[in-house]
């Protein structure tokens, strides 16, 4: 039983639904800062209506964790982009248009966010949202002490 190769309609075709995910993935990661970000807002304006500092740290826990949650998305989606241009390095190739010198991202942890050697999209998103989590001990607990 032979296999036959697939057609170059197909590759290309397989090719373009490669980037559509990958285009799809990263916005997920963006719409996860995007949420957590409006939830630190929202962190803000409670402790301004209810000033009550109770309230405030418990809302603020819950903005760590939301953070903590986004991260770990934004790590799980970096898998998954190491997938797809794994397989769109390799339709390009059997395609004959692979761009000479593409490199397959490289593996992210929770701790690449403190090395500052490195900046990618992931990695940005990354810190802004730990970044959140400072805001979120900060204001949230050292705030309500405070008060």
């Amino acid at each position: 039983m032979s296999l036959d190769k697939p057609s170059e309609e197909t590759l290309r075709k397989m090719l373009e639904l490669q980037w559509q995910d990958h285009f799809q993935t990263r916005m997920q990661t963006w719409k996860a800062l995007e949420i957590t970000a409006l939830l630190a807002v929202a962190v803000v304006g409670i402790d301004w209506r209810t000033g009550d500092r109770f309230v405030t740290a418990v809302a603020s826990l819950l903005l760590i964790l939301v953070a903590q949650f986004a991260i770990m998305i934004t790590l799980k989606h970096r898998k998954v982009e190491r997938t797809k241009f794994e397989l769109i390095s390799s339709f390009e190739k059997q395609l004959g248009v692979a761009i000479e010198g593409l490199k397959i991202p490289e593996e992210l942890s929770w701790f690449s966010i403190f090395d500052i050697r490195k900046s990618n999209t992931p990695l940005f998103i990354m810190r802004a949202l730990f970044i959140i989590q400072v805001f979120a001990v900060g204001y949230g607990f050292l705030h309500s002490i405070l008060k």
